[in-house]
């Protein structure tokens, strides 16, 4: 999955509040501050959402991301090239499996013991 590198270079005082929350999301607290995050369609819609008070570079490779890195727009990484991950199959576990308890019978207080 491709990854990229989100660097805040704006504030965010005298923004709206959903914009504040969404740099928040994104690992942003400070100006400079950067985050290395995979490219999938949630982080694309924060992304867009911000794109005004943030720098957007794609990492090549992890092991060079710090020396190889390009400055790209927000529509150059679309949701359509992204790899979608594949569901794990599922296995049931009966140790997770809550058990079932006998019902208890209902004592009635009119009827005598």
């Amino acid at each position: 999955m491709k990854k990229i590198k989100i660097t805040q270079i704006k504030s965010g005082i005298d923004r709206p509040e959903r914009q504040k929350l969404t740099l928040r999301a994104l690992g942003l607290n400070k100006m400079n501050a950067s985050r290395e995050v995979e490219a999938t369609a949630q982080i694309l819609g924060m992304v867009r959402t911000v794109n005004h008070l943030i720098r957007i570079e794609e990492t090549t490779n992890d092991e060079v991301a710090e020396n190889s890195s390009r400055n790209i727009s927000v529509n150059e990484v679309s949701p359509a090239t992204i790899e979608e991950p594949t569901a794990a199959p599922t296995v049931e576990n009966p140790a997770t499996q809550v058990p079932v308890e006998e019902p208890v019978a209902r004592i009635d207080p009119e009827e005598p013991r």
